[in-house]
């Protein structure tokens, strides 16, 4: 596979590009080598999207964050987001595919040439019911997603499992950039 087989990179958001853990999304951080995997990945000209679950919307927690605006700030080229809490039961919030299937729309993408990168079990599952390539990186929840939770999602393997977000760009750009 080359750069003109890859349609797009799907990248979570908590866990993945910024630590997970947090209260509040004004609190969110950038890992500190976020900005230069994007660019590289972007270097390659692979389009790169933020995919990502925010209950914090159905919790009443965001108070107005603007994730469209901060998913620019990163350099991203636009994000599918699911504002919905697991009882919605909506088709979008993570295992489910609804945020892939609305890049595939909106897109116009194949999706089984694109690659999703995260660090949960339910990155993985969305990925690969949509036969994406999948990279999970071991930052966030990673290491338990690989460890502990491994079950939740051993349908799926992972074409790399990346240190973290550098390390997959790079991954990418050995194996699918511009030669």
């Amino acid at each position: 596979m080359n750069t003109t087989e890859v349609e797009a990179v799907f990248v979570d958001r908590d866990g993945t590009v910024g630590p997970g853990e947090i209260d509040s999304p004004f609190d969110f951080l950038l890992f500190n080598f976020t900005l230069e995997a994007i660019k590289l990945i972007k270097s390659n000209r692979i389009p790169v999207y933020m995919f990502t679950n925010q209950a914090c919307i159905a919790r009443g927690k965001s108070h107005g964050f603007d994730f469209y605006k901060e998913s620019k700030e990163m350099l991203m080229d636009g994000i599918f987001l699911c504002p919905h809490d697991d009882e919605d039961n909506c088709d979008c919030r993570k295992p489910k595919t609804g945020l892939l299937l609305q890049a595939r729309e909106k897109l116009n993408i194949d999706l089984s040439k694109s690659i999703v990168i995260g660090d949960r079990w339910s990155d993985m599952v969305s990925g690969g019911i949509c036969k994406c390539k999948l990279i999970l990186v071991l930052t966030g929840r990673g290491e338990k997603t690989l460890q502990e939770e491994r079950k939740l999602w051993f349908d799926y393997s992972p074409c790399f499992i990346a240190e973290n977000l550098l390390d997959a760009a790079k991954w990418i750009t050995k194996h699918h950039g511009l030669k």
